[in-house]
Formats: C-alpha cells, sequence, structure tokens
C-alpha cells in the first residue's frame, strides 16, 4: 500500500479514513456573554463580501479560536487557507465527508493502479463559496514573517459524489454597505453560485 506522508505542512493529515473530524478546541471568543449573529459577522466579513470558487483539498486543521479549516487553492494557484468559523463551523463535517471520501477513492484507484499514491493536493473539490478574505501573518521559530491567505466562509456549495448539489452556511448579516463593497453603484451583485474559472493549480490532477 502506498504510503502517506505523515505531515503535510503545518497540518497533520488524516491518514485513517475512519478519524473524526479534527479535534478543535473550545471557542474562547474575547467577548464574554452570547455572541449574536451581527456581531459575530461584523467581524469576520471587515472586508465586505465577495464570491469566488475556489478547490478544496483534503488537509484539515483548527485555528486557535476553534474553528474548522480546509487547505484550498485560488483560481490563480495559490494556496490559501478556507475557514469555516462561528456558528458555521457545524455545517463542515459535510465538507469534511465529501473530501474525505474523495481521498479513498483516489487512494484505492492508485493502490489498484499499482502506482505511487497522488499528491493530496491533487484531490481538489471545486466549491463555490461567498465570505471574506484575509490576510494573517505568522512568525516561525527563526522569526522571518509568512503572510498568509484566509477566506472567511459565510455560504459555500459543492457537487457531491452522488452528483446532488449540496449548500450550507448562512447568509451574512451585515450593513448593506459592506454587502455591496466593491461592486458598481449601477450593478447589481453578483448572483450566488455562479459559475466561474475553477482553481488551478501546477500539476493539479482530476477532481476525483
Amino acid at each position: 500500500m502506498a504510503q502517506i506522508p505523515p505531515k503535510i505542512g503545518q497540518y497533520s493529515f488524516c491518514k485513517y479514513m475512519n478519524l473524526m473530524p479534527p479535534l478543535v478546541p473550545r471557542i474562547n471568543r474575547r467577548r464574554s456573554g452570547p455572541v449574536t449573529p451581527e456581531y459575530e459577522d461584523s467581524g469576520l466579513f471587515k472586508g465586505g463580501i465577495i464570491q469566488v470558487r475556489l478547490a478544496l483539498v483534503p488537509v484539515f486543521g483548527a485555528t486557535s479560536r476553534g474553528d474548522c479549516t480546509a487547505r484550498g487553492f485560488n483560481a490563480a494557484g495559490t494556496e490559501v487557507t478556507a475557514v469555516f468559523a462561528g456558528r458555521r463551523r457545524p455545517h463542515f463535517q459535510a465538507i469534511y465527508t465529501q473530501l474525505r471520501y474523495m481521498y479513498a477513492q483516489a487512494q484505492q484507484r492508485d493502490l489498484l493502479q499499482g502506482g505511487k499514491m497522488r499528491d493530496v493536493n491533487d484531490i481538489q473539490l471545486p466549491v463555490q463559496c461567498e465570505g471574506a478574505w484575509r490576510a494573517v501573518t505568522t512568525t516561525d521559530a527563526h522569526g522571518v514573517a509568512h503572510k498568509n491567505l484566509q477566506f472567511m466562509l459565510a455560504r459555500w456549495a459543492f457537487q457531491a459524489h452522488d452528483g446532488q448539489t449540496l449548500k450550507f452556511g448562512t447568509a451574512p448579516v451585515v450593513a448593506k454597505t459592506k454587502i455591496s463593497q466593491g461592486t458598481s453603484p449601477a450593478k447589481a451583485p453578483r448572483p450566488y453560485f455562479e459559475q466561474g474559472p475553477l482553481a488551478q493549480r501546477q500539476g493539479a490532477g482530476s477532481h476525483e
């Protein structure tokens, strides 16, 4: 059986397919007391709401706030982190299950063909996303700063292995000026789940 690297980047990859979603710490928001949808979304979507298509791959993690993450690539092939935060975190299960299924299928096919297990980044699930970009700067052990792109998801949709289109998340509760930010006053915002170019990556294989 092909060997799976024990670690991929900063994330531990799910080596055994019967694992549950990544263990995440208890949410410890800065604000004490109940967090309203308006308050939560005002922090998540400060940059304004946009719609993009990302290709997510089966590499998972969690933020320090207890939100679920998945590795992805944008249309330019740049690696990004998709973040399923706050009250949208429970909706992560479905996309986690789909990516895990895709990984198991790819592993089985590569095993039957007698070849080397494909790169995990080549197992891509096209996802139509609505949310906001966020740039996060981290410093490694050597003091070198690294800038990472995160996409904070409000709503998302993808096609499951049975051909059914599944939609998850909730509409952002933010000011209308933020939703239409970057859109010409003469034009209405683009329709949700608009078809666009898939995220492409150098050497990427088929979406299995």
